[in-house]
């Protein structure tokens, strides 16, 4: 696939050597970290002092337009290959990198029938992996953040850096739908006073629906609630309307929080946002307020659920909630959750219990905000010695009893806390994953990949047995949450080495294989494709091998949701995009018909695969475009998948593939900005900034795209302006 021009230019990069501080090579004082090796003597750090300068590591940036500081370490010794734009700075104008389009990243003529698999822009990414991103100069991500997975579609993102450097009619209108979501985030917030809560509690009628919705997804999984004194506390709340007597501010705020989090079930737009918007705003400043900062055990659980609520209705950029998880942990660990109910004074059955389960639900949310955001655990198993929960239901702990007995239930029964057990014993392979992946110590070594996929693999066949033979079984719901936390390490571990799986298949085989295989079983149960029957291909073999029934709480979830329930089925459909887009390129090294009639005219033997896939990536796009009707306000997954699917269309068809991303991108663009004007109240094809704006430095200037707006939130908005509050 060609550019726009002939020659296009592009920021150079800079090549430096990369030198570990004393801090970041080994542990101070000699402590050991988890997972790592001992402290280094007085003799290895002379040793390192001493390591001759072509020894050490080179980073490559990439300075991009889309992306930001795109950082690759290359092996000590190692060279870009001489097609690379390195190699081609040398000889071009200081700061830019002239390539010609005529001739691909291996000097061969390009055909228009070839569907690139590496990036003009940086095409040895497929030799060495990308060791982290920077965005707007002050947010770090490792390869586990989502926005990884945009650099598994290089022919869209070659596109995308061509449009936001010509500022054309496209990135205008992407300028549009920008100031049309501002618009919207300033409208959706409800008049409050500070200190009054529960003045928006919606009718009892759909209050408990929403609250049944909360207690039979999320509380049947991550444990934060006793659920017998929680229906108490909520009969309370609604028997004192006027919130006298026993309904407390703090029961009102966890009640709300929960009301949040089933408003995500609640319908398929996701009506009530902006309600869930404000409890979680009222949630926000009870915990900030006077008084309110001393560390309790209710206090963590509301904390607990304020987490969940913003990552199913707020949208806040990933870092934000890893960030506040980190509060979360210390939270924890001042009042003794990290230990051992066994190794305190004698409590009830009761608090032991609950002191366990918090303690287990707050080391998964840290540890899986780690890996959305792209940053270190920044705890270890030496941290804590808190076992995991007894397998119990929540009736047999409703007893104010002080006995220290317990009743008994056999592992394989199924109780209320059986999928939190289940989850906790893979956590430690999950912790070393993490540790690994996101680490600045660790080096690129796919052995060592292979070895931690082959234990968590293990872990994960084990927690499917142990799911599947309990008795009654779990819900759909609970099944695919656990599907959904044990995919993303595996991504985690296994996406980077798919754009070298091409050139090293030998190598990398496995990686393609478990990635596109994980991808595909994600969207499986995420998106209807009940259109799909319309493919007749399709239609024979739902006749042989049904279908998987789907779970309406679950496609809720990743139609309304944000977070992980977002980023992970995209980064699901990213890889088939790759895989499709590596399909079309063996068929046409391998066949004699290709470049002569179009990929659809030829006899494939992968033909039936490449159907599969095309119609995944057209359910998911539906999917971007469902998002955006239920209130997510940003268009650039609609975009940039439109774009990515265009291309793979276009070689498919045998039509000009630039032309083809053109017009589907106004399509989408579009089609987004219809739903936002009338989100926004407005049919008019423009619209002004709204006055009350904060920190736009102009959608224009490099690593802006993807760094505002694609999560909902910008990166440097915290809080909402003083003019929304």
């Amino acid at each position: 696939m060609r550019s726009r021009s002939k020659i296009c230019s592009y920021p150079g990069f800079q090549t430096e050597p990369t030198v570990n501080s004393p801090s970041q090579g080994e542990s101070r004082n000699g402590e050991n970290t988890f997972g790592s090796s001992s402290g280094a003597t007085g003799n290895d750090v002379t040793r390192r002092d001493t390591i001759r300068h072509d020894e050490l590591p080179q980073r490559e940036v990439w300075q991009s337009s889309v992306l930001g500081e795109v950082l690759v370490t290359l092996p000590p010794g190692a060279q870009p290959d001489s097609g690379s734009p390195s190699a081609a700075s040398k000889t071009a104008t200081p700061g830019t990198v002239s390539i010609d389009q005529n001739e691909n990243a291996n000097g061969k003529n390009s055909n228009t029938h070839e569907l690139r698999t590496n990036s003009n822009v940086y095409s040895y990414v497929d030799t060495y992996p990308i060791s982290g991103i920077i965005l707007k100069k002050r947010c770090f991500f490792f390869p586990t953040h989502w926005i990884f997975t945009t650099t598994l579609s290089p022919y869209a993102l070659d596109w995308l850096e061509q449009e936001v450097r010509n500022q054309g009619p496209i990135w205008q209108e992407l300028k549009t739908c920008k100031a049309l979501a501002r618009s919207i985030k300033a409208a959706r917030v409800l008049p409050w006073t500070q200190g009054e809560y529960g003045k928006h509690l919606p009718s009892r009628r759909v209050a408990d629906d929403l609250f049944e919705a909360y207690l039979r997804t999320f509380e049947s999984v991550y444990r934060i609630l006793h659920v017998p004194t929680s229906r108490r506390a909520y009969e309370i709340i609604w028997e004192n309307s006027s919130l006298a007597g026993l309904a407390s501010p703090g029961h009102v705020v966890q009640l709300q929080l929960c009301l949040a989090i089933g408003a995500c079930f609640h319908d398929e737009t996701f009506s009530l946002r902006l309600q869930a918007l404000q409890w979680i705003r009222e949630a926000e400043r009870w915990l900030e307020s006077s008084g309110k900062l001393r560390m309790t055990v209710f206090n963590i659980q509301t904390g607990c659920l304020l987490h969940l609520a913003r990552l199913t209705t707020q949208h806040k950029g990933e870092n934000q909630v890893w960030a506040s998880s980190g509060t979360l942990v210390r939270a924890a660990m001042s009042v003794g959750l990290h230990r051992d109910p066994a190794k305190l004074p004698s409590m009830p059955p009761l608090e032991a219990e609950m002191r366990r389960r918090l303690w287990t639900t707050i080391m998964e949310l840290v540890l899986d905000s780690s890996i959305d955001a792209g940053g270190p655990p920044m705890f270890s198993a030496d941290d804590f010695d808190c076992s995991l929960p007894l397998n119990l239901n929540d009736a047999e702990l409703d007893n104010p009893s002080n006995s220290s007995e317990a009743p008994y239930h056999d592992p394989e029964e199924f109780t209320d806390t059986s999928i939190q057990i289940a989850l906790g014993r893979t956590f430690a392979v999950r912790l070393s994953v993490a540790k690994y992946v996101n680490s600045i110590k660790a080096e690129d070594s796919h052995k060592e990949t292979l070895r931690l996929s082959s234990e968590l693999m293990a872990e994960y066949r084990s927690l499917v047995k142990f799911l599947h033979s309990l008795r009654p079984g779990p819900t759909k719901f609970q099944l695919q949450c656990c599907e959904l936390v044990m995919s993303r390490y595996i991504f985690a571990l296994h996406i980077t080495y798919m754009p070298r799986a091409l050139k090293d298949p030998a190598q990398f085989y496995f990686s393609r294989t478990i990635c596109v295989d994980t991808a595909l079983r994600l969207s499986s149960f995420s998106l209807p494709l009940a259109s799909s029957y319309a493919e007749p291909l399709l239609a024979a073999l739902h006749n042989v091998l049904p279908f998987e029934t789907h779970c309406q709480d679950w496609v809720r979830l990743v139609t309304n949701g944000s977070g992980p329930f977002r980023s992970i089925p995209y980064a699901a459909a990213m890889v088939v995009a790759a895989e499709l887009t590596a399909i079309i390129h063996q068929t046409y090294e391998t066949s004699p018909w290709m470049g002569v009639v179009p990929f659809n005219q030829t006899h494939a033997g992968s033909r039936i695969r490449t159907v599969e896939l095309l119609s995944v990536l057209r359910e998911a796009l539906k999917w971007t475009k469902s998002r955006i009707k239920s209130g997510q306000h940003s268009v650039k997954d609609f975009v940039f998948m439109t774009v990515a699917i265009a291309g793979i269309e276009a070689i498919m068809e045998g039509t000009p593939v630039e032309k083809a991303m053109d017009t589907k991108a106004r399509e989408a663009l579009a089609d987004g900005k219809e739903i936002l004007a009338e989100m926004a109240g407005t049919a008019t094809s423009t619209w002004n900034q709204p006055q009350c704006e904060v920190g736009d430095e102009g959608l224009g200037t490099a690593s802006e795209f993807w760094s505002i707006g694609f999560s909902g939130m910008d990166w440097d908005t915290l809080f909402l302006p003083a003019c929304m509050n």
